[in-house]
């Protein structure tokens, strides 16, 4: 029998990060209980890291592409559908870009429409890619998904929501998008782990509900989140 840890309580927040913009901070705490909270905060890791100088627009997005997840009456997908299907992906990232988009305004309602509109089409080709800057987008989701998510393909095994082969199909498509060679690189060890845990998934243990609740906690995963948005609460505009 194989245990996934389950226990997440000792940890130190880790996305604690002080590069972490007044905007961002906000949109974390927008976001707070949200069951995908953990894999945007390593998306938008990952994207710093494959751009090595990553923009704010690209960072941000990375933060918030999956925003509508959070919300109710979204697009739903099945199985049978398969994991690239246009329809949900374009329905998903479209209703992500409006749900952001409003709350940008209402946020920054004087704020700068240049980075409104680039944060806007990067999140509407998350799943796609496009330009270079829009490839790391979707690689850096892909790693997210990888990297975070393995406890999401036990459960979706255990619980009669996708067979083995497809959740492993969901597996393989998230490394097959990706067009940034580093990030394949960077991605395969992720992909073993997962598929390991997968393939093992009838005789693994998992503590469901504290996984969920680590990943969609924002003080558990950056630290005190009201004392971060205190500390840079004077920068009020969108950046530039």
């Amino acid at each position: 029998m194989n245990t996934l840890p389950n226990s997440t309580t000792d940890r130190q927040p880790p996305y604690a990060d002080a590069s972490l913009s007044p905007l961002e901070l906000k949109a974390i705490k927008w976001l707070d209980g949200f069951y995908q909270l953990e894999h945007l905060l390593a998306a938008r890791k990952w994207a710093i890291q494959l751009a090595g100088s990553a923009s704010p627009e690209l960072k941000f997005a990375a933060l918030v592409h999956d925003a509508e997840r959070f919300f109710p009456g979204g697009p739903s997908s099945t199985p049978s559908d398969g994991f690239d299907n246009p329809d949900y992906l374009f329905l998903h990232s479209t209703r992500s870009a409006d749900i952001v988009d409003k709350w940008l305004k209402s946020e920054v309602p004087n704020g700068d429409d240049r980075f409104a509109r680039r944060v806007r089409t990067l999140i509407l080709r998350h799943e796609i890619g496009g330009n270079h800057e829009e490839d790391i987008l979707q690689a850096a989701d892909s790693l997210s998904f990888l990297e975070t998510f393995d406890w999401l393909a036990v459960e979706w095994v255990n619980k009669g929501i996708f067979t083995f082969d497809e959740a492993q199909a969901k597996l393989d498509w998230m490394v097959a998008r990706i067009r940034i060679s580093d990030a394949v690189t960077a991605i395969l060890p992720f992909y073993s782990r997962a598929v390991d845990r997968l393939k093992n998934a009838t005789k693994t243990v998992i503590n469901l509900q504290e996984c969920r609740a680590f990943a969609s906690s924002a003080s558990r995963l950056i630290g005190s989140l009201n004392e971060e948005i205190e500390a840079g609460s004077t920068a009020q505009r969108l950046p530039r």
